[in-house]
């Protein structure tokens, strides 16, 4: 190698990533104006979006860290050479495929399941919504029409049924992972995102919200998926546990039996009936995919709490993915035991087998922790059920009790 060709690979190994150069510089600034016309552009096409992705920072760089585009919920980072090699209707795509990410939770809506799966089910997700909006996807992005309408849960169940997955994210979906150097590569220290908080993924929910209101002032109702999804965000989220401790209440005031009046209210002259000690027949299934482990140490001690108040308790919990995976009966001296509750299992699909196996004892009432993306019977239960959701959960079918596990 010759002598200065040496020295220059020394000087790049000693001194480590370069900045971006004169050159790379302008095109930033170039795609910078760009990008920020084509938010203004979809000010006039898809003004909910917009008004969106108006609350997002957009930061042009050439950083070989950060290829394409992402987001941190606060900024949108994205690759000026990237972008610059894109259509315009591609451009304005990312741009909405980004904020649509934050507006969607998907950070905070991951929990433990595979990162890999959960980001195509993700992409997935926003880009069947954008082709409805848009009327284009571009030809590298994540798209299957039988998608369309579903949410990141539910294709991730599908997923899970293949062998391998196929086909790219559009995006960076981990930008706080992505922080590798090497002496050749080019590090922009414009590309600076911070990690993704709880509060940033509420407030996003909240602007979500507050920007459906201020379009629906303005041009009526919301299309499709986004007006159902607001719906949904609308609906004002009641204490779950005041919720349940009520319905057992109600149940146990259903099947209060009285007896022959008692003898100890005789002598003062009143004829009151005595009643036999509460108990309740309670069955709670556990729905055992990763989604619902976040919320089961905080649901088993709520419920062991309220089912403290009754004199006799028969509890059996029940867990299910796609067959029963553990069934387990419980008095009222063994509650503590639902304290420390762990779970057999490797992810719930069908809820069916559980009802079947309950057709010869029905129980008083049925209590179900799941997120809902689950199969289940079509016609009701003869028996009161409450569906008790993960926070972004739904319900599986129309009958039962819907509440929502909210922390």
């Amino acid at each position: 190698m010759p002598d200065v060709l040496r020295q220059r690979s020394s000087s790049l190994q000693l001194g480590g990533p370069r900045r971006p150069d004169a050159q790379e510089v302008r095109l930033k600034k170039r795609m910078q104006q760009v990008c920020e016309a084509d938010r203004a552009w979809l000010l006039t096409s898809q003004p909910f979006t917009a008004k969106l992705l108006m609350q997002l920072q957009l930061v042009a760089v050439i950083d070989d860290r950060l290829p394409t585009a992402g987001t941190d919920g606060e900024s949108i980072f994205f690759n000026a050479a990237f972008m610059a090699n894109r259509t315009e209707a591609d451009r304005r795509f990312i741009l909405a495929h980004e904020v649509w990410h934050c507006a969607l939770g998907h950070h905070r809506r991951q929990l433990q399941r595979d990162v890999e799966r959960w980001n195509h089910a993700c992409d997935y997700e926003v880009n069947a919504l954008l082709k409805e909006a848009l009327g284009h996807c571009p030809r590298d992005a994540l798209f299957k029409r039988r998608f369309k309408g579903q949410s990141a849960e539910q294709i991730y169940a599908q997923l899970s049924q293949q062998a391998r997955l196929r086909g790219q994210t559009l995006d960076v979906h981990d930008l706080q992972g992505v922080f590798h150097e090497s002496p050749m590569s080019v590090n922009d220290p414009d590309f600076a995102p911070r990690p993704v908080s709880a509060e940033n993924a509420r407030a996003w929910q909240q602007r979500l919200v507050a920007t459906a209101q201020q379009v629906e002032r303005q041009q009526g109702d919301l299309p499709g998926y986004i007006g159902r999804l607001v719906t949904r965000l609308r609906q004002p989220v009641i204490p779950w546990q005041q919720v349940l401790a009520q319905f057992i209440h109600t149940t146990l005031s259903g099947n209060r039996q009285w007896l022959p009046p008692s003898r100890r209210h005789v002598h003062r002259g009143l004829y009151l009936p005595s009643q036999r000690s509460q108990s309740l027949s309670l069955v709670v299934v556990i729905d055992t995919s990763g989604s619902c482990q976040g919320d089961l140490p905080h649901f088993m001690s709520e419920l062991g709490g309220i089912l403290g108040s009754c004199d006799r308790v028969s509890l059996e919990v029940i867990e299910f993915d796609t067959r029963i995976t553990q069934r387990r009966l419980l008095d009222e001296g063994q509650l503590q035991a639902l304290q420390n509750w762990r779970c057999q299992g490797g992810g719930g699909s069908d809820i069916r087998p559980v009802f079947e196996a309950l057709t010869d004892s029905p129980p008083e009432l049925m209590v179900v922790l799941t997120d809902g993306y689950i199969s289940a019977p079509t016609q009701a239960a003869p028996y009161p059920v409450i569906w008790c959701l993960t926070e972004d959960g739904r319900a599986p079918v129309e009958w039962g009790n819907a509440l929502r596990l909210s922390s």
